[in-house]
Order: C-alpha cells, then sequence, then structure tokens
C-alpha cells in the first residue's frame, strides 16, 4: 500500500476511509466462523483492483465537502484570521508576519487596519494571496516537515468529521448486529458470548463513542491553527534561504 499511495493521501485520506468501514469488518469478524482465513486473499483483492485509492478519495470528499463549513463557524481559515488585524491574538507576531510576507512577494502591500476596516474584501483578496504563496512553497515535506506534519494532522481530523455521520451510522449497525447475535445465542441456546464477538462489539462501541464525542469541529480546529502557524512561521525559512 505505501508504494501505491504517499504519505498525506494514506494518512489524511485513506485512513478516515477505513476507520469508518472498520466495524463493517469487525461485524463480519463476529459473525463468521472461526476457522475463516479468507482476509488475506479479500485485502489483496482490494488493493489491486484500486479500491485502496477509491477509498482514499472518498476520504477525500467527504472532508472538502464540509471544509467551507468549518471555516464559517471558525470565522474564516485559520490563516486568514491570523493575518487580518481584527482577529489576530498577537499584534506584534502580526506585524511580523505581515512585514515578511511583503518582503517575500513582490509588490505586496498588506493593509492597515483602518484600509482593513474600509475594505475587508481586497484585504481578503491580499491574504488569500499570501496563502497560496506559502502553500506553493512549503510543497516540500523535506524542507518544511512541520508543515507537511500539521497539514497531514489536518487532513486527517477534516475528513473523519466529513465522514462523522456515515461513521456513526455505520458504528451503530455493527453494534446493534453484534449485540443481536449475542443475544440470540444466549437466550436461544444459552451460548455465552465468544472473546471474538466481545472484541468486536467493543472497538465497534469505542468508535461509535468516538465519532460522537470526540470527532467534532473544535477537534478539528487544533491541528487547523497548528498548521497555519507553521505556515506562517515558514517565512522565516524562505528568508534564510533567500539571504544565504
Amino acid at each position: 500500500m505505501s508504494t501505491m499511495l504517499d504519505v498525506y493521501t494514506t494518512r489524511a485520506r485513506l485512513w478516515p476511509a477505513l476507520l469508518v468501514a472498520l466495524p463493517l469488518g469487525l461485524t463480519t469478524l463476529a459473525l463468521l466462523p472461526g476457522d475463516f482465513r479468507g482476509w488475506d486473499v479479500l485485502w489483496s483483492l482490494i488493493v489491486f483492483s484500486g479500491g485502496t485509492a477509491l477509498l482514499a478519495e472518498i476520504g477525500r470528499d467527504f472532508g472538502k465537502k464540509k471544509e467551507l463549513r468549518l471555516f464559517h463557524l471558525w470565522g474564516g481559515k485559520p490563516t486568514t484570521r491570523m493575518l487580518r488585524h481584527r482577529d489576530a491574538p498577537d499584534k506584534t507576531a502580526l506585524k511580523y508576519w505581515h512585514s515578511q510576507l511583503e518582503q517575500l512577494i513582490p509588490g505586496l502591500k498588506l493593509p492597515t487596519p483602518e484600509e482593513e476596516k474600509r475594505n475587508p474584501l481586497e484585504a481578503e483578496q491580499l491574504y488569500a494571496r499570501c496563502i497560496d504563496f506559502l502553500r506553493g512553497q512549503t510543497r516540500d515535506k523535506k524542507k518544511f516537515p512541520l508543515v507537511f506534519e500539521e497539514n497531514c494532522n489536518y487532513g486527517l481530523r477534516r475528513n473523519l468529521w466529513g465522514m462523522r455521520p456515515l461513521g456513526i451510522a455505520i458504528s451503530s449497525l455493527s453494534v446493534v448486529a453484534i449485540g443481536v447475535v449475542i443475544a440470540f445465542n444466549y437466550f436461544s441456546e444459552a451460548l455465552p458470548p465468544s472473546p471474538m464477538e466481545v472484541a468486536c462489539g467493543s472497538v465497534s462501541l469505542f468508535l461509535l463513542l468516538g465519532w460522537i464525542i470526540l470527532f467534532t469541529p473544535k477537534w478539528v480546529r487544533i491541528p487547523a491553527e497548528a498548521y497555519a502557524k507553521r505556515l506562517l512561521e515558514s517565512c522565516d525559512s524562505m528568508r534564510s534561504r533567500r539571504n544565504e
């Protein structure tokens, strides 16, 4: 799998899709006979038929479709908020980042607080230009490993949140299905639940709680803001390289 998909695609796109599908596999594992040995064959078929790439694309699409909703909840993209006069938590740092960007981008003149207030649309366009520039300059993960790492973290959490309704539905079905089988075996044949049934049901329940409690916009915001900060901090590295 590592030879087919790059690190970002695997972590940020494939893992969320696999986590959504995991309860289906757990349910099947709990219900199949204990001597079933077809998992290796099944996984090989999925990989060689392009199934992992398809899952990665599904994971990405769910997250991207809902990303604008996240930005709306947060009051804009985290990097944009860090560049705005009205939102920046540290005015000294804001002045520094503006100065750095103006030196890195030819012809750029970022707005003053008054100019931003007077013409917010033009200010947003200038901030978007800065973000596009920084993203384009930091694509080399070897030169900017911290930017890449936080981008992977954000992509993973964003896509998990995007797939949250599907994750809740599939995990719920898995918990119910395994619970019904355990109850049926116990009340009809007085059979105690097998260790496999208990393990699979517990993991599905744990995943369900994760989808409901953990995978929220607030959880996604943590790496989003960390990525924005690493992106701005890359200005220092770029200026150092230019001065060498």
